[in-house]
């Protein structure tokens, strides 16, 4: 994984953008929108960020933008407004911190848990709820920055 200084003296201003959209919870159409470029820009450009963070899934970039975050706030524009506090007594049960380990890990998780695909995307509803998030990419960010995983 890219460390903290890579991540911002590599990232273009439209890349940099696209990914705050992204950790802010923005869908692919929004953040078009937002930055005046189509959807399928949206999608390649955080594709790129992807494969240049070797995330397998938007959740692990949003984690580990986090992560390169977390030492020095400034070298990303994430995030844009100070991240809200957890409220008390919202913290995930074993079996969900298990599950988000796990989808950091493998997309595939619904293997690894013998649970049904529809289960697994009930628990990450449940667990986007809780952490107040609005996509996977989301999740991962609040997830870590407040030290589920």
């Amino acid at each position: 994984m890219p460390d903290t200084a890579t991540w911002s003296n590599r990232l273009g201003s439209d890349h940099s953008e696209a990914l705050a959209n992204l950790v802010a919870g923005l869908t692919d159409h929004a953040s078009a929108h937002r930055l005046g470029v189509s959807e399928r820009t949206v999608q390649r450009r955080i594709r790129e960020l992807m494969d240049w963070s070797s995330s397998a899934n938007r959740m692990q970039l949003g984690h580990r933008a986090a992560l390169a975050a977390v030492g020095d706030l400034s070298c990303l524009p994430l995030p844009r407004r100070r991240l809200p506090e957890l409220p008390a007594g919202h913290t995930p049960d074993e079996a969900a911190m298990h599950l988000l380990r796990l989808l950091l890990a493998d997309a595939a998780a619904d293997r690894t848990l013998n649970m049904s695909a529809s289960s697994i995307e009930r628990r990450i509803r449940e667990l986007m709820k809780l952490a107040g998030a609005r996509s996977r990419a989301q999740l991962g960010w609040r997830a870590t920055w407040w030290g589920w995983l």
